[in-house]
């Protein structure tokens, strides 16, 4: 069963680009939300036994192979042109967090035994990410119960607003926010334009699209994983153990950017085309962890206080955004960096069909690794402080 499990991470999203391209549905139900949507059904039928090491070792794997593909044929002078308004975006979404959760404390915490602390750890996620949360919540001393529930509540609540994301946000969103202004296909048009997935661009034929250039695949395999080896080298010499995700995260796509600086590497072809896939698979094995039926069983409560915290950030974000005028792209990139880390960007980047704002979102994701533990940690401290006086 291990292997076919394999195999459906592996080539489940080439049958969803395939058949959402044929079919004429790639528009409003991409193969991301394919992908994702067939690791949740299996997580939650019978129909295929999961081994749960395989999955969470393809989704440590493609998000670390897939961020330098990524970022190799980006422009890096689209992001000094963008990162204002993707900082101010970003921030305004963090600030919707704190606000959010302060509300739906004081709104729903009688139900809860300690809702300070799912306060804090839903800061920590919905500003940096999934370490972040699980983080403050051993810093805060949280039941194994409770981290148990907070994780599947994420997953359950985090997926629903990725599927809206991938599908019908930006259409709905462009009605309150204005266009993004500028060139969204910022990367060499030899590097990166005709190497893109139908999940990107459903519009053109994909008779001519590549994902693999053999010549330039190999360099760009030994790039990525030259770049690979000198990150877990630098994070074990650093600090003992290749678990320090922030950190790991940061070195590739520092390494990578800097990468990116030579011409000769942004015109490989078939970088972006091969981290978009990479992606895919992770959607498919990320969706495999999302066993609902803890939490449908034991907590509902959870569940409500979680989506009520995530519902208001985003509202509230995106009400900041029309009062500061911050573009729809600008808005729901930053939306990903914040509320899911950075290794959402590139899907998001994707459905939009914007990679000019790939870098800044990552960057953006990654400030939120840094300071989602202070803060989260800081949120639940006052809120204990005003819940106990």
């Amino acid at each position: 069963m291990g292997i076919l499990q394999i195999g459906i991470i592996l080539f489940m999203p080439l049958v969803w680009i395939i058949l959402s391209k044929r079919l004429g549905v790639s528009k409003w139900l991409s193969p991301v939300v394919l992908s994702y949507l067939t690791g949740i059904v299996l997580a939650n039928t019978s129909i295929l036994p999961l081994d749960l090491h395989i999955s969470e070792t393809f989704v440590n794997l493609t998000v670390i192979f897939a961020i330098p593909l990524l970022l190799y044929a980006t422009d890096i002078m689209s992001w000094l042109k963008y990162a204002k308004s993707s900082v101010g975006s970003f921030l305004a979404c963090v600030l919707s967090g704190v606000i959010a959760s302060f509300l739906v404390t004081y709104w729903l915490g009688a139900n809860l035994e300690a809702p300070w602390q799912i306060a804090g750890m839903l800061v920590g996620v919905y500003t940096g990410g999934t370490p972040n949360m699980n983080a403050i919540g051993l810093m805060l001393d949280v039941k194994s119960e409770t981290l148990v529930l907070m994780n599947a509540a994420d997953i359950f609540c985090g997926g629903i607003y990725l599927v809206f994301l991938t599908s019908i946000a930006h259409p709905i969103f462009s009605k309150i926010l204005p266009a993004f202004k500028g060139n969204k296909w910022t990367a060499d048009a030899e590097g990166m334009g005709e190497v893109t997935t139908p999940s990107v661009d459903p519009g053109r034929s994909s008779a001519n699209k590549k994902i693999l250039y053999w010549p330039d695949t190999l360099v760009l395999i030994g790039l990525t994983i030259g770049i690979i080896g000198v990150t877990m080298g630098l994070c074990y010499l650093i600090f003992g153990a290749l678990d320090q995700l922030a950190f790991i995260l940061l070195s590739l796509t520092t390494l990578s950017i800097l990468a990116s600086l030579n011409p000769k590497i942004r015109k490989l072809r078939g970088a972006y085309g091969m981290g978009e896939y990479l992606l895919l698979m992770f959607c498919v094995a990320i969706g495999m962890e999302a066993d609902f039926s803890t939490i449908l069983d034991e907590g509902g409560q959870v569940i409500l206080f979680t989506g009520c915290v995530l519902s208001l950030t985003v509202i509230f974000h995106l009400l900041l955004s029309r009062w500061f005028k911050i573009d729809v792209d600008t808005m729901m990139i930053t939306s990903t960096a914040a509320l899911y880390g950075p290794v959402f960007v590139g899907q998001i980047a994707s459905t939009i069909k914007n990679r000019a704002l790939i870098v800044s979102g990552m960057a953006t994701g990654l400030v939120g690794y840094a300071i989602g533990n202070y803060l989260g940690l800081l949120v639940a401290q006052v809120l204990e402080m005003l819940m106990s006086g």
